[in-house]
């Protein structure tokens, strides 16, 4: 068993049935809506079953699979790709006040593709690009949820 697997699993668990509960709204008729209509607690709640069955499945494997004998973070290795992960994502999510969400993803799936998935320039241009054209058609356009703008958009710059 791993421990750490499955604490980390039934929080996430704890969190959905949380997000769950809060959107519960999803079944219930809103005014001005035609029955089976998707309203704006339909994503939420279904994003969220979605993350607490993963949750189950991930609970369910580290309950059955034999903890390692060398822990996760014996070599100085580990830690280092734990931080290539973690800072470019701080460093993502801090620039959204001035680049907006899609200029700072543009940016952000650049770099992921260009240095830690060592891609072709053209795989790197493809995520890059194509990553936040798919996030505006699915949020904006689709759910019509408005995302943050960057600093650019008082200018007329589109995002």
């Amino acid at each position: 068993m791993r421990p750490y697997q499955v604490g980390t699993a039934a929080a996430i668990v704890l969190i959905a049935a949380v997000a769950m509960f809060d959107s519960r709204g999803v079944f219930t008729s809103l005014p001005g809506t035609a029955p089976g209509d998707v309203g704006p607690s339909w994503y939420p709640f279904w994003a969220a079953a979605l993350m607490g069955a993963a949750a189950v499945v991930v609970a369910y494997q580290a309950i059955v699979s034999p903890q390692p004998a060398q822990g996760a973070f014996e070599t100085r290795e580990s830690v280092t790709s734990v931080l290539k992960l973690v800072i470019p994502m701080f460093a993502y999510a801090f620039s959204f006040k001035w680049l907006g969400f899609y200029l700072a993803t543009v940016v952000y799936m650049g770099f992921f593709a260009a240095y830690l998935g060592r891609y072709k320039w053209w795989g790197v241009l493809a995520a890059a690009v194509l990553t936040p054209i798919a996030i505006y058609l699915l949020f904006e356009v689709a759910f019509r949820l408005i995302l943050p703008k960057s600093i650019f958009y008082t200018m007329g710059f589109p995002l």
